[in-house]
C-alpha cells in the first residue's frame, strides 16, 4: 500500500514538474493556469521595435520641409500600412493645394514613449514629442502627445493610423 502511494505521489510530482518545465519556456498571457492560452507574451524586443517605429514615424512628421515637400511624403509614407498610405496622401495633397511655404522647416524630439498595448500583430504606443516649425514669420513650437497605431505587415511593424491626446 506504501509502495502505491509513493509511486502515485512519484507519478503526479514528475507530471507537475512537466506542467511547470513546459509553462516556463511558453509564456503566455495565463502564466498561472494549466492550460496554454495560446497568446504568448510578446518578447521585450518586440517593444524595442514598435517604439522604435513610432517614434521615427513622430519625428518624420514633425521634419517638415516646405523646400522638399515630395521627399517629405515620401520618407513618412514609407512607414505605413496600405490603408493609411491612402488617407495620408489625400490629407497631404489637400495641404499642397493650399500652398506648402517654401522656406518652412520642422524639427522633431522625443520627449517620452511607451507601450500602451502589444501582441502578435498589432501595438499602440504613446509618444510625447516637441517640434520646432520655423519659418519666415517666425519660430512656432508645440508640445504633442500621440498615440500611434501599428500593424504587423508581413514582419514589419508600420504605422496603421495616429490619434493626438491630451
Amino acid at each position: 500500500m506504501i509502495a502505491l502511494a509513493l509511486i502515485v505521489v512519484t507519478a503526479l510530482s514528475v507530471l507537475v514538474a512537466g506542467v511547470l518545465l513546459y509553462r516556463s519556456s511558453h509564456l503566455t498571457d495565463a502564466p498561472y493556469g494549466l492550460a496554454n492560452s495560446g497568446r504568448k507574451i510578446p518578447s521585450e524586443t518586440e517593444e524595442h521595435k514598435v517604439v522604435a517605429v513610432a517614434e521615427q514615424f513622430c519625428l518624420r512628421v514633425d521634419a517638415f520641409d516646405g523646400d522638399h515637400p515630395d521627399e517629405y511624403q515620401k520618407l513618412v509614407t514609407e512607414m505605413l500600412t496600405t490603408k493609411y498610405k491612402k488617407a495620408f496622401d489625400t490629407e497631404f495633397a489637400a495641404i499642397q493645394q493650399l500652398g506648402v511655404q517654401k522656406g518652412q522647416t520642422g524639427k522633431g524630439t522625443i520627449v517620452a514613449s511607451g507601450v500602451g498595448s502589444l501582441d502578435a500583430d498589432s501595438a499602440t504606443v504613446l509618444v510625447v514629442h516637441d517640434n520646432t516649425i520655423t519659418s519666415s514669420a517666425g519660430t512656432t513650437e508645440r508640445h504633442s502627445r500621440w498615440t500611434v497605431d501599428l500593424n504587423k505587415v508581413d514582419g514589419k511593424w508600420l504605422v496603421d493610423d495616429f490619434t493626438p491626446v491630451s
